[in-house]
């Protein structure tokens, strides 16, 4: 393992190495304006690389085990490097994030190390049952409304890839599509001679991404671990699809995937029955006798007058059995509003309905400090993938991806 070189840090960003168990955090105020990270992209011969994607990507790692992306990958922060190979991405949130390419695991580059300062972060590629993939990867938190400027960012092309189309049941691609990949890997052993030999024994592997397909149905992850047998699982909005294995030596590429999935018209369809059925229910809590539903909104403003209009108010979550029994009830990586505002100087935290906040549950960027000069509400959301707490404000890249509130009534 190649550990970053030793000097003194005189940036102002706290960086979380999951590599180094170097863990540390900051509990940061959504309101006090994001953050900014620009610098320049190169390849290991210090020459530029323009047209490149980069991307802010938001996670969630909770006692050394990373939870998924926070959001989706529409909603991170990103930018593509000019002729000079500059780049320049704002709008960050002070959370826990790495940054990578854009697409993940698409582009024509890897990232090899970046320099933050006079410290540099090597990244390194983690082989071996149990061990995450990102653990040779920087994750970091911005404090906010700080301009991280001049970082050097080097990259080099990957080794090997696997590309394909995604079809639907017409042969039409699905393009501009966010999808569940995973990769497949086995190495079998033979003993004998030809033609008698015989399989031996095997080990694998799997890993699993989310990609987005491109304008004409195409993705590609550059992910591979050397020479093996592959095959890819797509799945998406509930319909799914396989590849066949096949051998590829350390390196080698493979373009030739089709896969067909023929059934996404059916499971659409399913879906949103499902949807209107489940829109139409109010559950009912049998700890506390309240009921509960959630709803699709376009905003904080519209989940509110929804509520009016059943009768209802926003979700106050009292405690952590409530908490957990929601997270039981809506386990799907959605964002949903609740009952909660950051509330104003010197103003007591009080939930929509008038309750005062006796249980939190932040995640880690912490519970925000009162807001300060007007800046209006900043409400809280349950996060996409953890279920903690979250305060997103209008300029949040994240607000696009709140489609979701959660309702609650007394008396049902």
């Amino acid at each position: 393992m190649t550990r970053p070189h030793s000097s003194k840090f005189r940036v102002p960003i706290l960086v979380s190495i999951v590599a180094l168990t170097l863990l540390s955090s900051w509990n940061g105020i959504a309101q006090n304006g994001k953050s900014s990270l620009s610098g320049r992209v190169v390849d290991t011969d210090g020459n530029p690389v323009s047209r490149l994607g980069l991307a802010v990507k938001p996670v969630e790692i909770n006692m050394g085990q990373e939870k998924g992306a926070l959001a989706p990958l529409a909603s991170w922060a990103r930018a593509v490097t000019d002729a000079d190979g500059r780049f320049s991405i704002s709008n960050i949130d002070p959370i826990s994030s790495r940054l990578v390419m854009f697409p993940e695991h698409g582009s024509r580059f890897e990232i090899v190390s970046v320099q933050i300062g006079d410290l540099t972060f090597r990244y390194y590629e983690v082989d071996g049952t149990g061990f995450p993939t990102w653990l040779g990867q920087l994750t970091f938190a911005i404090k906010p409304g700080t301009s991280l400027e001049d970082v050097l960012v080097k990259v080099k092309p990957p080794r090997m890839r696997i590309r394909g189309r995604i079809l639907l049941k017409d042969r039409t691609p699905l393009v501009n599509a966010e999808i569940d990949l995973t990769i497949r890997r086995r190495r079998r052993n033979y003993e004998g001679i030809f033609p008698f030999r015989r399989i031996r024994g095997a080990s694998g592997g799997r890993t699993r991404y989310f990609l987005s397909t491109d304008a004409q149905g195409y993705f590609v992850t550059y992910q591979l671990r050397g020479g093996a047998e592959y095959s890819v699982v797509v799945k998406y909005e509930g319909a799914s699809a396989e590849s066949r294995w096949v051998h590829l030596e350390k390196g080698e590429r493979y373009d030739k995937f089709v896969l067909r999935l023929n059934d996404l018209d059916e499971h659409r369809e399913n879906r949103s029955q499902r949807e209107k059925a489940r829109q139409a229910v109010w559950t009912v809590n049998p700890e506390n006798y309240h009921a509960y539903k959630r709803i699709r909104c376009e905003s904080w403003e519209d989940a509110k007058a929804k509520a009016e209009i059943e009768g209802a108010y926003l979700v106050a979550i009292n405690d952590e059995a409530e908490q957990k029994w929601l997270e039981a009830i809506y386990p799907e990586k959605a964002f949903s509003w609740i009952g909660l505002c950051v509330p104003e100087k010197d103003a007591a935290w009080q939930w929509d309905n008038g309750e005062p906040l006796t249980y939190a549950n932040w995640g880690t960027t912490g519970r925000p400090d009162n807001t300060t000069g007007g800046v209006g509400e900043i409400p809280i959301v349950l996060i996409f993938a953890s279920k903690k707490w979250m305060a997103i404000d209008s300029k949040s890249p994240l607000l696009p991806a709140v489609k979701h509130a959660i309702l609650e009534k007394e008396r049902y």
